[in-house]
């Protein structure tokens, strides 16, 4: 592939005509060049220190294995050695150039080094993982980039040496390129495995020469992002400073490891995520080193490169660097009681912790990037900072004197002690109007007070449990509006600040407490998943065989166990919160489930629906797609794949914006009082968090008047805080929602969901289509569309591309797509049952099948012409309003 270009105008130039109509031609298909490679097969070294391949202790069992590696083999070592082991190899080099050089190994074992004859070494340690290809339980194969070097023309050697003297290392390949690639599996540059069971085709995309492309989004972007000043929160959405214009953002997020990747890598996937109309990108990732105490200077360097690449496609940057789970803190690091634990809620009473926690954002914000000059406070392109990421005083991970060791709990002790004395005058006095009955942690003497777990709280609703919520909730907020104070008055930074994206224990009661402690900062936030049940003992981040698992589809709002009703919540259900903007930070439907394909539609036409400002898929961070399906997998073709029409629809606003439907005032002392209210948000965890839910600890049924949580299909839904009184307002929703036939229709009339079906279609003018069980539906008859498809699942969507209404349109792009699944997955019967096997690559794809008519009286002189894989012109164009989807073609360009 050749190397990529950064400055693409004739694609931004192309782009503009295609937003505007200006163009009704089809570019044509663009022509790739042959790869310029070297292959080198790791077991077959000229010369090695290593034991021979037959004796590598993690040597393939059996046939399966062996089908990972390149040529069946690979080479490899492990526990400690004498001296360091090399490898060498004779090699050619088919012309002169800057070759980069790849590795395929295991994981981040083997530390190493290389180099070019005599020339200089070059050093790999952990670096980001281009590719995944498990061989067995804890044993994988992947990809890394390692550099380059230069060669001429004909012979030279390569010695590659590890720098660990212990532990475990194996080589299968290493790939020499002029120009970088995304390297796939065991195949080399231009091959394929060509390989789908019957009624299924392998998704391989060619190498991506971004030509011009009707799915190519990049022209929605900025030239650079920051162009136009800071994204700032303005009323209940965001704009950019410089112009006053709004902006929304379709974003993804990438940990911290991403930052490893090399430039041509990052390179790659900033084009890539802005072809897919990406323009905003959360690093989610710790930023300190071993001294945790201090920002890692490498960390951040490379993370001054990333902010770059993605500023060159005008992708913006959202910054989270700080999530408890990330940090194991220890007594010998100046937080007494701690022993390799999680800090869960310290940073909401611990001046030590914020002190670190301050420096943290004092560093990274102010040091100049060594490239520019510049911090990155200076730097528009940033858009929002985190403060802190799904920790909360409300949720069950503040267990006192558990989770939050006993010398901590001393510290807020005191605190909610000095708060109660200025409340009761003495700590005595308060726990007197509490009935008297300590608990573990009261000592008025040393003016402290102790904390019930929080299922008292929400569970007896007393006095204390009420006060002490309302410290909780204001010690939360505290610190959020201290820290929203330092980053944007005392930093200088002029973007967009968030305080958390968290539930709490009990939706009802604590809920609206935490979203209220959340407004000290700009703007609101939420996280959520959603997929079936999945047991195993890492079933919380990966998919392996012996797990338990059965699909779910959120169109049927199925519940989480069989037999339960329905549950009718799920995280694209945005509530919004004293008219601020709002965004969902991370949400995905999680594999295994067959069930996905309606993530991206719901997404784009629900969030235009609400007014969320942004949704940010979880997680992205390999330069190219996903070669098998894992748990948290959006580079895929049901995801990413289907992110040219749903993207577009989302930022062109071709689905409109409801007005509310329901408008609730919380007064501030009924919170307090716990009271509750009637409208909470949704509580979809993934299996990683759901951990932390202690069993049977749940709230008895309250009698709260409530709002029908249907109402986030309807229509805007959201909640202000008011010191007393208040008027709250809610439509006559029965007019939308059909309980009896199980259908809820927006205000709009533009979306209808039919949960008994499992069913949802969009009819708007510029944007028509259906997702979910279409062979259920037969003939789906939209506005100016008729579809009709066999497919057990899927969605088909076709959308506007130049402002013009379907029924007038010159350019109209159809997307179609099914369900996908890792070559060779096994999990035979129905229900909760057992995966034989996770498959290996390629990710295959359901035949697609069915008919689109569009019904207008021009439609003999449209023009349909299938794309391939990339978004280029493939196959011979066919005229007619009547298409039958191609088993294969994901995308057709529809012109007049």
């Amino acid at each position: 592939m050749p190397p990529l270009r950064r400055s693409l105008p004739l694609v931004g130039l192309f782009l503009a005509g295609l937003a505007f109509g200006c163009r009704a031609q089809t570019p044509p298909r663009p022509t790739v060049p042959a790869p310029v490679y070297v292959w080198i097969e790791a077991e077959q070294p000229a010369a090695t220190s290593f034991p021979p391949a037959d004796r590598n202790p993690f040597a393939p069992q059996g046939a399966h294995e062996a089908a990972v590696l390149s040529g069946g083999k690979w080479i490899g070592a492990d526990g400690p050695r004498d001296s360091a082991l090399f490898l060498e190899y004779a090699i050619t080099a088919p012309r002169e150039g800057a070759y980069h050089l790849y590795a395929r190994k295991f994981w981040q074992h083997g530390p190493f080094r290389w180099r070019i004859d005599d020339g200089p070494w070059h050093a790999v340690g952990e670096t980001v993982l281009l590719d995944e290809a498990p061989i067995r339980q804890f044993v994988v194969a992947n990809w890394v980039s390692a550099g380059q070097a230069r060669l001429t023309t004909g012979r030279h050697k390569l010695r590659v040496e590890l720098t660990s003297n212990t532990g475990a290392a194996c080589f299968d390949a290493f790939l020499l390129t002029l120009g970088p690639v995304t390297p796939r599996g065991k195949l080399r540059p231009g091959e394929k495995y060509g390989r789908a069971p019957e009624g299924w085709f392998p998704f391989e995309p060619d190498p991506d020469p971004f030509a011009e492309s009707p799915i190519d989004l990049r022209s929605l972007n900025e030239r650079a992002a920051g162009e136009h000043g800071f994204i700032q929160a303005r009323g209940d959405g965001f704009v950019r400073s410089g112009d006053g214009q709004p902006i929304r953002f379709w974003a993804v997020n990438i940990g911290g490891e991403a930052l490893r990747m090399d430039d041509a890598s990052a390179d790659y996937l900033a084009r890539s995520l802005a072809k897919l109309g990406v323009n905003l990108v959360r690093i989610h990732g710790p930023v300190w080193g071993d001294d945790i105490r201090r920002v890692d200077t490498e960390h951040r360097d490379r993370l001054f490169a990333m902010i770059a690449a993605l500023k060159r496609q005008g992708i913006y940057t959202c910054l989270s660097i700080y999530f408890p789970l990330w940090m194991n803190l220890r007594a010998d690091q100046g937080f007494a009681g701690y022993s390799g634990s999680h800090p869960f809620a310290l940073p909401y009473f611990s001046e030590p912790f914020q002190a670190m926690y301050r420096g943290w954002w004092r560093d990274l914000l102010t040091a100049p990037d060594p490239r520019t000059g510049k911090p990155i406070v200076q730097d528009p392109a940033v858009a929002m900072l985190e403060m802190v990421n799904e920790d909360s005083t409300l949720f069950w991970t503040f267990t006192p004197y558990e989770n939050v060791p006993a010398p901590q709990m001393a510290v807020i002790e005191k605190r909610f002690g000095d708060w109660l004395a200025r409340r009761h005058g003495s700590v005595d006095r308060a726990i007197a109007a509490w009935g008297g009955t300590p608990v573990r942690g009261d000592d008025a003497a040393a003016g402290r007070a102790g904390f019930r777990p929080l299922w008292e709280l929400f569970n007896n609703r007393d006095l204390r449990s009420q006060e002490t919520a309302t410290f909780l909730a204001e010690l939360q907020r505290g610190f959020y509006g201290e820290t929203y104070r330092y980053l944007k008055h005392e930093l200088g930074f002029r973007g967009a600040v968030y305080a958390s994206n968290w539930i709490t224990a009990d939706p009802r009661f604590l809920g609206p407490l935490d979203k209220w402690s959340n407004t000290a900062a700009d703007f609101m936030d939420h996280h959520g998943y959603f997929g079936g049940p999945h047991q195993g003992e890492r079933a919380s981040y990966m998919i392996s065989p012996g797990d338990r698992y059965d699909d779910a589809s959120a169109l049927l709002f199925a519940p989480e166990k069989p037999g339960d009703p329905p549950s009718f919540s799920l995280p694209i259900m945005d509530p919004g919160y004293d008219g601020k903007p709002s965004t969902i930070t991370e949400i995905n439907w999680t594999a295994p489930n067959r069930y996905r394909a309606d993530l991206g539609l719901l997404a784009a036409a629900y969030g235009r629906l609400q007014g969320t400002d942004a949704y940010f898929f979880f997680a992205a961070g390999r330069p190219g797609w996903d070669e098998m399906i894992g748990k948290f997998s959006i580079r895929t073709p049901v995801v990413a794949g289907q992110f040219p029409a749903t993207a577009f629809l989302y930022r062109r606003g071709l689905v409109r914006e409801a007005p509310p439907v329901v408008d609730v005032a919380l007064a501030l002392p009924d919170l307090f009082a716990l009271k509750g209210a009637p409208v909470s948000g949704p509580m979809n965890l993934d299996e990683l968090r759901a951990r932390d839910l202690p069993a049977g600890k749940t709230a008895p049924v309250a009698d709260l008047p409530s709002v029908d949580p249907l109402a986030f299909l309807v229509g805007r839904v959201g909640m202000r805080f008011v010191a007393s009184g208040g008027q709250s307002r809610v439509a006559d929703l029965s007019r939308y929602i059909d309980r009896k036939a199980g259908i809820a229709r927006s205000v709009t009339g533009e979306l209808a969901w039919d949960y008994r079906a499992g069913r949802v279609t969009v009819d708007a003018p510029g944007a028509q289509g259906v997702t979910g069980f279409l062979s259920r539906a037969g003939e789906v008859r939209l506005g100016d569309v008729t579809v009709r498809s066999g497919l057990p699942y899927g969605t088909i969507l076709l959308v506007a591309l130049d402002g013009h209404p379907i029924a007038t349109s010159r350019r109209m792009l159809l997307q179609a797509m099914s369900e996908e699944m890792s070559y060779g997955w096994e999990a035979p019967g129905t229900g909760l049952r057992e995966i034989r096997d996770i498959g290996s690559a390629p990710i295959v794809v359901r035949d697609l099948s069915g008919t689109v008519q569009l019904r207008r009286p021009d439609g003999a002189q449209l023009t349909v012409t299938p794309l391939d894989l990339n978004g280029y012109p493939a196959g011979r164009p066919s005229r007619g309003p009547s298409l039958r989807l191609a088993p294969r073609t994901l995308y057709y360009l529809i012109t007049r």
